[in-house]
């Protein structure tokens, strides 16, 4: 016994609907091609810019090259957000770290200079059972009287 409902679904499902299907993959492409194109020439871009480059014929003057560009102003300032501040206190020896030491001190300086930051990443090593709520807790368990940051051990390994 066939149900009416299911010939609708197989005329749905026929011939037109392929027809549909490649009508509407032009489309597509046509809306993809140039995304991808232009995602690629902005990173073409931002390769030249790092390297101090400049595309072919666009020369510009020594003083103008001299300038910080974007990339390197981000630079300056991640170096400002993970540099260690001699008045912390020192991290916490928690054993032996998993990165190279350098790394774990950049992650606390930017830790304690950015918890707006990482209040919005989520931890995933299970440490909610010692009430961190994100991976903030896991580096600055919070700050004393002068407003100095309280290092937490989880971040040290």
């Amino acid at each position: 016994m066939t149900h009416r409902g299911s010939e609708k679904y197989v005329k749905k499902a026929g011939p037109n609907r392929l027809s549909e299907k490649r009508r509407r993959r032009p489309a597509a492409l046509a809306v993809v091609a140039p995304l991808f194109w232009l995602a690629l020439t902005l990173l073409a871009s931002c390769c030249l810019v790092e390297t101090g480059q400049l595309p072919a014929g666009g020369r510009e003057a020594p003083e103008a090259q001299a300038q910080a560009t974007p990339a390197s102003r981000m630079q300056e300032q991640a170096l400002k957000d993970t540099a260690w501040d001699p008045a912390w206190p020192p991290l916490p020896r928690a054993g032996k770290p998993a990165r190279p030491i350098e790394q774990v001190r950049a992650m606390y300086a930017f830790a304690a200079r950015h918890p707006e930051v990482l209040q919005y990443a989520p931890c995933y090593c299970g440490c909610e059972i010692l009430g961190h709520k994100n991976v903030r807790d896991c580096f600055v368990r919070g700050r004393d009287a002068a407003g100095l940051p309280q290092w937490d051990g989880m971040g040290f390994t």
